[in-house]
């Protein structure tokens, strides 16, 4: 009788025991609730290499700054790589398995469909004057910042200038020449350099291919643009729009200063033909080509070079088209502690004293406070003088649908497939489909 006494004092003090520490209970829940700890994924690019050839390491030493400065949160990198990274990041957004953090590449799409946090109220006034324009335009859609901006960059004609001297043709004065001076230097530099009845060197070359846009310089070199200003039509089946598409083609089929592969060869392959094998006078790149061929010339394997704008058409000044603005975004969050978080992470990664390390990078910062980066390096300053030249992609939300489209019909009228104005007509109409 005792021993069933015992235990059933035994069950009421636990039960009074567990019934007054409950609220105690809950309440640390909450507290550890605001103070929110757990995993962040952010999905991240290769940048610069370090003396060991890690492309992640300034990333990953940031998330370690990052998890010490902030006890009981984590983060998770994925390393993306170039070539499929930002199909995977798309990809994560149509399956709603996304991380929280990736690179600017989202399409538009996503950020209409609220998959991507807007972040004007992250920044203070004084913040967004530290921004160059061109920088804050490239993120900004229906009125609103998406994302956190950390560096800019553009095209350029890169001059192998042992082939300009070799065949005594001066590169254009200052960098700055008219079409018809740029098609007079590339037949100059394209003749049979082993004397076997063939041509082996090239006055021109590059490819295209859905996300790059050095040829797209010349398509609109005589004023023609890719949409209208409210990005309700597509424009550039206009004549100007016509004419540009011709120069490209006339490159290969009047001119004949490019390889056979123009317009249809991989990145990879034709950047090799410019700065590896030696073939080709001028080459479109981004400002990164600079640090990669003056490594190369360091290692004895390079070349004399310089770069100059693209060729000046009739709109009376050079055009370049380039997606322009690299940075990250955050993607939607439904705790506002993790939010926030993940936003001073962000801040921090993207501060102008981190931006201060993109000369590692090739590239020229967002924010005015990080200083000028290139000061002793006069390539990176003439290109530099060329991001005004600049225009951003279409921030369009069916950018994913519309820019394959309008790149295979620019490759068949340059394979001489379709005429240009075909060409052109014939993205119109499909891509008009995709409007309605």
């Amino acid at each position: 009788m005792i021993k069933k006494i015992l235990i059933v004092f035994c069950i009421i003090f636990i039960l009074f025991e567990t019934a007054c520490n409950f609220p105690r209970f809950k309440e640390k829940q909450l507290s550890e609730d605001d103070e929110w700890q757990g995993i962040i994924t952010v999905w991240d690019f290769p940048r610069w290499a370090d003396e060991k050839g890690n492309k992640f390491h300034w990333m990953e030493e940031k998330i370690r700054e990052f998890e010490r400065e902030n006890p009981g949160v984590f983060i998770e990198l994925r390393k993306l790589n170039w070539e499929n990274g930002t199909f995977e990041i798309n990809a994560a957004l149509s399956s709603d398995t996304y991380p929280d953090i990736v690179p600017n590449v989202v399409s538009y799409n996503y950020v209409l469909r609220g998959y991507v946090e807007p972040t004007d109220s992250y920044y203070s006034k004084e913040e967004l004057k530290d921004f160059y324009k061109t920088a804050l335009d490239a993120v900004t859609y229906d009125n609103h910042i998406w994302g956190f901006p950390m560096f800019m960059t553009t095209y350029a004609m890169f001059l192998n200038l042992d082939i300009f001297k070799e065949k005594g043709v001066e590169p254009p004065f200052e960098g700055i020449w008219t079409w018809d001076e740029f098609v007079d230097k590339l037949v100059k530099l394209t003749y049979d350099k082993k004397s076997e009845s063939k041509t082996d060197i090239y006055g021109f070359h590059s490819f295209v291919k859905e996300g790059y846009y050095e040829l797209w310089g010349i398509l609109t070199s005589d004023g023609a643009s890719i949409f209208s200003d409210d990005l309700t039509e597509f424009t550039l089946d206009c004549p100007e729009g016509v004419s540009g598409l011709e120069k490209l083609c006339d490159l290969a089929k009047k001119h004949k200063v490019t390889p056979p592969e123009f317009g249809e060869e991989d990145p990879y392959n034709a950047w090799s033909a410019f700065a590896e094998e030696q073939r080709i006078a001028v080459f479109p790149a981004g400002a990164w080509a600079v640090k990669v061929l003056n490594e190369n010339k360091k290692m004895g394997k390079g070349f004399n070079f310089d770069v100059a704008g693209y060729p000046i058409g009739q709109s009376g000044m050079p055009s370049i088209i380039h997606s322009g603005v690299g940075g990250y975004v955050l993607l939607k969050q439904d705790n506002n502690m993790k939010r926030e978080l993940c936003v001073n992470f962000l801040k921090k990664i993207t501060s102008p004293d981190e931006q201060k390390n993109l000369k590692y990078y090739g590239v020229f910062p967002a924010r005015k406070s990080a200083g000028n980066l290139y000061i002793d390096n006069p390539h990176m300053i003439k290109i530099q003088e060329m991001l005004g030249f600049m225009s951003p992609v279409p921030n369009h939300p069916l950018w994913d649908k519309i820019e394959p489209v309008l790149q295979r019909e620019i490759k068949k009228a340059i394979l001489g497939e379709k005429t240009s104005s075909k060409a052109l007509e014939d993205a119109k109409n499909e891509i008009e489909m995709l409007l309605d």
